[in-house]
């Protein structure tokens, strides 16, 4: 009998000792999450904690886990939206790395990301919790504003004309002579883009029609869009075009 005890007793503790030994001193942490988004240039950028940007803004969010080794682990996203004193939970996503686009701006609106890890040893089924550093961040309020003028004499300076705007989640122009034919229309998926001292600047009107130049005079704008904010504008404008200094192409 003794014995039989004794047998018992050696294998529970080389039981012991095996899971003891296959227990790593390690846990999973996601310390470095990030968030990356494409800038104005074309580069990728890392969102800066507190920082303020221009919408539409497409953000990635990549856990970066580390000393997952013999773990399994699950991940949850929390993207919240703070407008005023309310928050108000937009989406819940369970991937190690997610994408999502932000679109609401304005100077109540501030946007917050923190993820959260639930972790499970593969061999003991010890189990335990992790969570990131909260990624904050706000978007702009949006603007227009249209000049009233431009010289599209190949100089270099004010060639084209052009509409200065922020945070427009869509922008459509059409402009006419003053007989009402239309010159050209575009919209911001047409449109070409220059990004200048924090604005956007689309580029409208080089100053020509069917390929050549129109005469000088008054020519007129209308401009309908959609800021982050909510506001949706409808604006209209007169364009000067001056061109004295420009060379008459001989046809």
């Amino acid at each position: 009998m003794k014995r039989y005890i004794t047998f018992i007793a050696i294998c529970l503790l080389m039981r012991l000792a095996l899971s003891a030994q296959s227990v790593p001193d390690w846990y999973p942490k996601v310390d470095d999450a990030v968030a990356m988004f494409v800038n104005h240039e074309g580069e990728e950028e890392e969102v800066e904690v507190g920082g303020t940007y221009d919408a539409p803004l497409t953000v990635t969010f990549m856990a970066c886990p580390i000393d997952t080794a013999e773990y399994d682990v699950l991940y949850q996203w929390e993207v919240t939206q703070i407008k005023g004193n309310k928050e108000i939970l937009l989406v819940k996503r369970n991937e190690e790395t997610t994408v999502y686009t932000f679109t609401e701006g304005g100077t109540d609106v501030n946007y917050r990301i923190v993820l959260y890890i639930t972790y499970t040893h593969r061999v003991t089924g010890i189990t335990g919790e992790g969570e990131a550093e909260p990624i904050t961040f706000s978007l702009r309020g949006s603007s227009i504003h249209l000049y009233n003028a431009f010289s599209p004499n190949g100089d270099g300076t004010n060639d084209v004309f052009r509409v200065k705007t922020q945070s427009l989640l869509s922008f459509r122009m059409k402009i006419f002579n003053r007989w009402g034919q239309e010159i050209v229309s575009g919209d911001n998926n047409t449109l070409t883009t220059e990004y200048e001292n924090g604005f956007t600047y689309y580029v409208c009107w080089d100053g020509t029609y069917h390929g050549r130049y129109v005469e000088d005079g008054v020519y007129f704008i209308l401009v309908e869009a959609e800021g982050s904010d909510g506001v949706k504008y409808v604006r209209r404008g007169d364009i000067n075009v001056l061109t004295r200094s420009r060379k008459e192409e001989k046809q």
